[in-house]
């Protein structure tokens, strides 16, 4: 059964490389868990910010502004693990999954000192800048997500052919000896 979000018309931005912000405002009190997935005409959207009854997705394609179409709830998600703070953290997102990290991260923006986040996709929905933070565990990647970095977050994407970005992948990286003690939040697709 899918539920049916009733909202205002949303507005659609284009964003770098392909990807597409999709915002609306929900007409009724709902609340959507980490890892949600909506769907929208053929747009498959993950909510990256949620202010209220404001809620803003990333989706990796270009959406179509058919304002006629319901946004349904296609995958409810689950609320934020209860975390340690003295625990460091590693928070992962994966292609659409990447929604999810950046919607921990703005929920997380207290522990920011002790996380790192990666991110990985054929694309990134934002624009590569250098790193602001340093990571003694990955001294040649520099490449990272600016609104991260401006929430205090090091991090650092991951993309085999794109300069200065982590060569390799999450499973690969999360294995390292440097990442054992990091308490692991992975989103994906």
């Amino acid at each position: 059964m899918t539920t049916l979000l009733p909202h205002n018309s949303p507005s659609v931005t284009s964003l770098p490389n392909g990807w597409t912000q999709v915002s609306f405002t929900l007409n009724l009190p709902f609340t959507l868990e980490l890892g949600a997935r909506l769907r929208w005409g053929e747009a498959l959207l993950a909510p990256w910010r949620v202010q209220d009854a404001h809620i803003d997705c990333l989706c990796m394609t270009a959406a179509d502004n058919n304002a006629q179409a319901a946004i349904e709830l296609v995958h409810a998600g689950q609320p934020l693990p209860h975390l340690d703070s003295q625990q460091p953290l590693l928070i992962t997102g994966e292609g659409l999954g990447i929604a999810d990290a950046l919607r921990a991260a703005s929920q997380l923006k207290m522990l920011a000192a002790h996380s790192l986040v990666l991110l990985s996709a054929d694309q990134f929905p934002c624009v590569i800048k250098p790193a602001k933070f340093m990571v003694e565990s990955l001294p040649n990647a520099i490449a990272a997500c600016p609104l991260l970095e401006d929430w205090g977050f090091a991090n650092r994407l991951v993309h085999a052919e794109l300069p200065g970005c982590i060569d390799g992948n999450i499973d690969e990286l999360i294995q390292q000896p440097a990442f054992v003690s990091f308490k692991l939040l992975r989103f994906e697709h």
